[in-house]
């Protein structure tokens, strides 16, 4: 999986110099039918081009509208360059084209290693119709245990105490990220740092991974590496981020205007949890108890406790009746595909949400410019604390609900303080956590 997401990055960076540098036709007129080249002459001229345009008379493009005379290759060829590869497909093979399996797709990628043309013509195609798709995948770094293994052998340079420093926050660091690095999740997550665990750990954190890119991810890809390591800025100890002001209704509007069911069931959970968005993106499917209504997130380290959320019943209810069968169906389909380029197909078969994260980032954020209001996916997060806040409900309990209190603090206040259930904890929610179905 990791060496498929690094290979599409190369992909990616060579697609720009392709575009740039490649003219060529994108369909072999020689293997045309008769029939083909008159679909494909009558519609260039029902567009608007003119006889002239192609040199030849009016009377002799008559001629080839009836089939009455052939039309030859150099005719087809300024044919074929007044118009884009999705018009000819469609011209050519009729405006029904039958869905592709894993199996084309498997041929695609052979043929477009074996054919330099054919491959340049792949790349204008992913270019006009997935521009965005195969930036957000392409800017992704996928992190491998030979990576962290090579990290920590290049650390044996360094002191002993730093050696550990390093090696504790890459861990930490690989965790809250779920080992996959893009732009947007890696300023995401210093911004979550400075926040939750304030400046300090999260100078600490940002200048281990500003390593970790630098001396594993660059020489392997110097351009996603690039991308990757000035996409987030090491925070000062005065730093602060004051998180926009979102509304209920404005989520509201937000989760209607999402397309993809995964995406839409991430910014559910997100907006009606106040989790994180590694935790959410984490989770697998034993984690999410339905029946109910707990997410069990079963996390604890120094810092952090994240231990168990809740769902509202017709966030239960949707997910069952919306998100589950898709999600099967994604599953059943793409199994196949996991196992062919080396996936643990088990593990992926066990996560609540089988997608890419880039691809869930980008349907949200599709989602948030439709309406006209882009933000943070962790201001979530802030936005869950402050709506429970106004009603009412005491801090102390919203850390307890995000997952915020230290095992240490929580264990003093269930001992000194006061005591709480889960079935407490789960009364609050239930009145008092947003709801989007609402």
């Amino acid at each position: 999986m990791a060496e498929v997401g690094n290979h599409l990055g190369k992909i990616g960076n060579h697609l720009k110099h392709t575009l740039e540098t490649n003219s060529m036709p994108v369909l072999d007129i020689d293997k045309l039918t008769n029939e083909q080249k008159i679909r494909l002459f009558a519609y260039v001229t029902e567009k608007g081009i003119t006889y002239e345009q192609l040199g030849i008379s009016k009377a002799t493009g008559w001629r080839y509208k009836k089939g009455l005379r052939e039309i030859p290759k150099e005719v087809m060829e300024r044919v074929l360059s007044f118009l884009a590869p999705d018009e000819i497909a469609r011209v050519v093979y009729g405006k029904k084209i039958e869905k592709a399996d894993i199996n084309d797709l498997l041929k695609v990628i052979n043929t477009a290693v074996e054919d330099p043309q054919f491959r340049s013509l792949l790349f204008m195609m992913l270019n006009r119709f997935l521009g965005e798709y195969v930036k957000q995948n392409t800017n992704s770094y996928v992190v491998t245990e030979e990576d962290l293994k090579l990290f920590e052998k290049i650390l044996e340079q360094k002191s002993k105490a730093t050696k550990e420093e390093r090696l504790r926050h890459i861990k930490y660091a690989m965790r809250d990220l779920s080992f996959s690095l893009s732009p947007d999740s890696l300023k995401e997550y210093i911004v979550e740092l400075v926040a939750e665990e304030g400046p300090n750990v999260a100078r600490h954190r940002a200048n281990t991974l500003k390593l970790f890119i630098k001396e594993v991810v660059m020489p392997k890809n110097p351009i996603i590496g690039q991308i990757l390591y000035n996409s987030f800025k090491v925070p000062k100890v005065e730093y602060k981020y004051s998180p926009p002001p979102l509304s209920l209704d404005l989520l509201k509007k937000i989760f209607n205007s999402i397309d993809h069911l995964g995406a839409k069931t991430f910014f559910l959970i997100l907006a009606e949890t106040g989790l994180r968005v590694g935790e959410v993106y984490s989770l697998n499917v034993e984690q999410v108890d339905l029946e109910n209504g707990i997410i069990k997130l079963m996390k604890s380290s120094a810092t952090k406790r994240a231990y168990i959320s809740f769902l509202h019943k017709e966030t239960i209810e949707w997910i069952k009746k919306n998100y589950l069968p898709f999600r099967e169906d994604f599953v059943s389909k793409y199994e196949k595909a996991v196992q062919q380029i080396g996936g643990d197909t088990e593990k992926w078969k066990l996560k609540f949400f089988p997608f890419q994260l880039a691809d869930l980032r980008s349907e949200i954020k599709e989602g948030m410019r439709r309406v006209g209001r882009e933000f943070r996916l962790y201001d979530l997060r802030s936005f869950f604390a402050s709506y429970l806040i106004k009603n009412g409900v005491s801090p102390m309990i919203v850390n307890l609900l995000q997952g915020r209190a230290p095992p240490q603090q929580f264990a003093i206040l269930q001992q000194h303080y006061f005591v709480i259930s889960d079935i407490e904890l789960k009364k609050i929610y239930e009145e008092k956590a947003p709801k989007l179905l609402s």
